[in-house]
C-alpha cells in the first residue's frame, strides 16, 4: 500500500509547508511568543509543532535505531532522514533479541519524546510554549502509537512487524500490554480533554484579576471578540441596553474600549470565565461612565442566558466590589439599572447596594444604586 516513493512525495510537500512555516514564524516572532495567544498565533504554533518539531522527532527516531546498532557492535550502512520519514540499515551479527531492540529503539525514542512534551507543558510558563508542546505531544504520540504501527503491517514493513514478532519472547508480549495501556491513556485523555482543559484554565489564570469558587475574571483581549459577540448579539441579553443587540464590529469596539480602560485607569469590565467549562460567559467589572454629567465608577455586567438564575452575576459582582474597595481603594461604586429589570435590581440589592434616586441615562429612566467602602 505504501512505498518509499510515495513517502518521498509526501516529504517534498511536507518540506514546502515547513519552509513556509519557518518564514511565517520569523515574521511573527514577537506576537507569537508574547503572553497572549490569539487564534492566529495558535494556528502558527500548531504548524510549528507539526512541520518543524515533528521532523526533528523523526531524526531522533532514526538516531535511536543507529545508536542501538552501534551498542550491539554493528555498523550503520545507511542513515536516511527525509523529514517526514527515514530509515536505518544496520549491518552485523545480531541475536534475535538484539534485532528486536534495534527495531524498537527508534520507536521508544518517539514515544518518550511525546511523553516528555506532556511534562514540559506543566513546566514552562509561556502560553505559546504550552500550546507548542501540547500539539507536538498529541501528534507525536498518535503517529508513534497508531499511525506507524498500522502502516508497518500494510506492505511498508516498518519496525512494528519486528516488534510484534511474538516468537521473540517476552519482548513482543510485554510491548503489546504497554502499547494497549498507552493507547487507553491517550484515548481517555483525549476524550476527557485533560490537557486541553489545563491549557484553557492556565491561559485564563495567567491573566486573571479575580477568582471565585465558580468563576475567573480576567482582562479581555481582542481574541475574545467572537465569543462575546455571540452573547451580546442576543436580544434577551441586551433587552435593557440602549443599543439593543449589537454586531461583532460593535463588540470589537467595546472590547477595545475595555482594553484602553485597563491601560488608562488600571481597571475596567472583565471577561467572566466559567471555571468548570472554560467558557467565556459574559463580562463584569467597574468602568468609568458619565452619570449626570459626572465621571463615576459604575458596576456593570452581562451574562449569557444559559448561565442565568445560578447566582453567578451576584458572585461576580460581589468580587468586583471587593476588588474596588480593597485593591483599587475606591470610595464608592454606583450601579445603574432600569426599574423593569427585576433580576438585575435583585443582584444589586443582594450585593449590598442601596437605592439612591431615579435618573435619566441614554434617554431612559434608570435607578441609581450606591455602595460605599
Amino acid at each position: 500500500m505504501f512505498s518509499s516513493s510515495s513517502f518521498d512525495l509526501i516529504s517534498i510537500f511536507y518540506s514546502i509547508i515547513s519552509i513556509d512555516t519557518i518564514f511565517r514564524l520569523v515574521n511573527n516572532w514577537k506576537s507569537v511568543w508574547n503572553d497572549s495567544v490569539t487564534a492566529k498565533d495558535k494556528l502558527l504554533i500548531q504548524r510549528t509543532a507539526a512541520f518543524i518539531l515533528i521532523p526533528i522527532g523523526v531524526f531522533f527516531h532514526e538516531l535511536g535505531h543507529a545508536v542501538a546498532t552501534w551498542l550491539f557492535g554493528g555498523q550503520v550502512r545507511e542513515f536516511q532522514w527525509r523529514l517526514f520519514w527515514g530509515y536505518v540499515v544496520p549491518v552485523g551479527n545480531f541475536t534475535t533479541a538484539e534485532i528486536w531492540w534495534i527495531a524498537f529503539s527508534g520507536n521508544l525514542i518517539s514515544i518518550l519524546l511525546g511523553i516528555i512534551a506532556i511534562f514540559l507543558i506543566f513546566l514552562v510558563k509561556k502560553p505559546a510554549l504550552k500550546e507548542l508542546f501540547y500539539t507536538f505531544a498529541i501528534v507525536e504520540l498518535v503517529y508513534s502509537l497508531i499511525f506507524y504501527p498500522l502502516i508497518s503491517f500494510t506492505g511498508f514493513r516498518g519496525d512494528w512487524v519486528t516488534i510484534y514478532d511474538f516468537s521473540i519472547q517476552p519482548y513482543a508480549q510485554v510491548t503489546l500490554v504497554l502499547h494497549i495501556a498507552l493507547l487507553l491513556a491517550l484515548w481517555q485523555g483525549t476524550k476527557n480533554k485533560w490537557l486541553a482543559k489545563y491549557l484553557v484554565n492556565n491561559a485564563v489564570k495567567n491573566n486573571a484579576m479575580i477568582e471565585t469558587p465558580r468563576l475567573i475574571l480576567r482582562e479581555f483581549t481582542m481574541s475574545d471578540v467572537p465569543e462575546l459577540a455571540s452573547i451580546l448579539s442576543k436580544e434577551e441579553v441586551m433587552y435593557f441596553f440602549a443599543t439593543g443587540a449589537i454586531t461583532t464590529e460593535q463588540t470589537a469596539a467595546k472590547i477595545a474600549g475595555y482594553i484602553n480602560s485597563y491601560q488608562k485607569h488600571g481597571y475596567g469590565k472583565w471577561a467572566v470565565i466559567h471555571r468548570s467549562t472554560g467558557k467565556l460567559i459574559g463580562y463584569c467589572g467597574i468602568a468609568i461612565e458619565e452619570i449626570e454629567n459626572k465621571l463615576e465608577n459604575e458596576l456593570g455586567y452581562r451574562f449569557d442566558p444559559d448561565f442565568w438564575r445560578q447566582g453567578l452575576a451576584t458572585e461576580a459582582a460581589t468580587s468586583c466590589l471587593n476588588y474596588a474597595f480593597d485593591t483599587l481603594k475606591l470610595e464608592y461604586v454606583l450601579g445603574m439599572v432600569e426599574p423593569e429589570n427585576i433580576a438585575s435590581v435583585r443582584v444589586l440589592q443582594k450585593i449590598g447596594m442601596d437605592f439612591v434616586k431615579e435618573s435619566v441615562w441614554c434617554e431612559k429612566i434608570v435607578h441609581i444604586y450606591r455602595k460605599s467602602a
